[in-house]
């Protein structure tokens, strides 16, 4: 693997992205993480018409851990080596059922309207951080976080029962994702991203076996290859996301991320013939306005917090 990325690495492409400044190289992983992640939703609503949410739910992680075995195998991780199991277990069950309640809600909502509701994520990390992790979060901040909320209530909004409920589902994806997040915060302090992954993939998948046989059905050769796209993909994207945010400022590429949306428009539009409501951009905007302000005021209060513990250097 090391030799196929030195090789790439080679190509002029990469020569020219690597020199850029390190915020517009995030940017980019960004931008590619959101339309790889929208593919996703596209192959999951395909191989729900199908299949059931929850057998490709299964898939998700069974592919997922499929890919990244050989990586395992040649460094020699032990996904289960760790003084933390409790905590990754419960960190995998969270992201499982994230996983669930979003497939649900993929399958059964328009692409821009899950997409949307996935955007109130960092607004439950905002409530999450301060009235469980003990995170100072001043007026500001809790003033934006309730107005992103207003914005889920317009997007989620009296109906059809399909609708309604999946909605609700979506809801609870975004809030069991903001809980999951959290958690991996906390255990990236001490294991690395790749035991946290790969404790992920080996415990999601161990979760949804007894589910998907409870509905099982054997797909078609074309199924096949959209829940192979889907494991493939959620895996591709998630590191181009973790890159992403890994080199660059976050409150500088955390903009790009909601170009998810025109990205999720567009391929609902051409794939399923969708166009989202007034209710979906209206709701959208605010979410997102409410989202990008909470990224300025924590870079903003980064930024004063380092200037407060920054060593003053003696004269010379």
């Amino acid at each position: 693997m090391s030799a196929a990325v030195a090789r790439l690495s080679a190509l002029p492409l990469f020569a020219i992205i690597r020199a850029l400044p390190p915020n517009l190289r995030g940017a980019l992983w960004v931008i590619a993480s959101g339309a790889i992640f929208t593919l996703v939703s596209v192959f999951i609503r395909l191989a729900t018409r199908e299949l059931d949410s929850l057998q490709v739910s299964f898939f998700r992680a069974a592919f997922g851990l499929l890919f990244i075995a050989p990586i395992l195998i040649r460094l020699r991780v032990n996904p289960f080596d760790s003084p933390r199991l409790g905590q990754h277990f419960t960190r995998a069950f969270m992201g499982t059922a994230s996983m669930v309640c979003g497939f649900y809600a993929a399958a059964h909502l328009p692409l821009a309207d899950s997409t949307s509701i996935g955007f109130s994520t960092p607004l439950f990390i905002t409530m999450i951080a301060a009235l469980f992790m003990g995170e100072t979060v001043r007026w500001r901040r809790w003033s934006a976080t309730i107005v992103g909320f207003l914005g889920v209530l317009i997007m989620v909004r009296p109906g059809g029962d399909v609708l309604q409920s999946a909605a609700l589902v979506a809801i609870a994806a975004a809030l069991l994702t903001s809980i999951s997040a959290m958690m991996v915060k906390r255990l990236s302090a001490h294991e690395s991203a790749l035991r946290v992954l790969a404790t992920f993939a080996v415990i999601s998948t161990s979760l949804m076996i007894v589910p998907a046989i409870t509905v099982w059905r054997w797909p078609s050769p074309t199924v096949w290859l959209y829940v192979a796209a889907i494991g493939l993909c959620a895996t591709i994207g998630q590191y181009f996301w973790v890159r992403g945010y890994a080199i660059a400022q976050a409150s500088a590429v955390a903009p790009f991320d909601y170009l998810r949306m025109p990205i999720s428009v567009l391929m609902g539009f051409l794939v399923f013939a969708e166009l989202p409501t007034i209710w979906t951009l209206g709701g959208t905007l605010i979410i997102a306005a409410s989202g990008l302000y909470i990224a300025y005021r924590e870079a903003q209060l980064g930024k004063k917090i380092n200037a407060e513990i920054k060593p003053h250097k003696a004269p010379a």
